[in-house]
């Protein structure tokens, strides 16, 4: 009975910790040095940052049934202790946390057109399940991650990320219904 109670307090522990560990997107939080908690790897004198972000989604059975709104089952987050940036000068650093908050802002640009595919495209979801879906919206991320990557030289043009954020934001904007709290609007049925 012990040993059952010391295993449910572990896993219990370790749940606490890693919610403590992931951060979610949110449009009123923007990255910090503070948040980068792994160790930098020793790159001489070159200074380097690495995010490690993922869109997710979590629902089935019953809940896909009953539940048209899915929207707060597709996360976007960032974690803290795979993630790391290297304390270098101030414009250095400012430009690597630039450059993370704007992949932050690709992965939930890629999470709300994941929960609008969720909702519009509801037959192939309850029919063929969501990985359909999921693994179309990530084919089309992988394409505009690589596309800002190359732009911005790996985040070394520090007007290419400003370009590329200004866009970001704007096209989060016009998903506003797919924000994870959000309600999408109902189609109009046409007569």
């Amino acid at each position: 009975m012990k040993n059952l109670l010391f295993i449910v307090l572990l896993a219990f522990s370790a749940l606490i910790t890693n919610a403590q560990n992931m951060l979610d997107w949110s449009e009123d939080y923007q990255l910090k040095v503070e948040d980068f908690q792994a160790q930098a790897p020793d790159n001489s004198q070159l200074q380097s940052a690495s995010g490690s972000f993922s869109t997710s989604y979590e629902f089935g059975g019953l809940n896909l049934i009953t539940t048209r709104n899915l929207n707060k089952n597709v996360v976007s987050q960032f974690q803290r202790d795979a993630s790391y940036i290297d304390k270098a000068d101030e414009p250095t650093t400012k430009r690597f946390l630039a450059y993370q908050q704007l992949i932050f802002n690709l992965y939930e640009l890629q999470a709300r057109k994941l929960r609008q595919q969720f909702f519009e495209e509801r037959s192939t979801l309850l029919t063929k399940g969501p990985s359909v879906l999921y693994e179309k919206v990530t084919a089309e991320h992988n394409k505009l991650l690589t596309q800002v990557q190359d732009e911005t030289f790996y985040g070394s043009n520090a007007e290419e990320i400003a370009s590329w954020h200004t866009w970001v934001l704007q096209e989060l904007e016009k998903l506003s219904d797919f924000c994870q709290d959000c309600k999408p609007t109902k189609k109009k049925k046409n007569k």
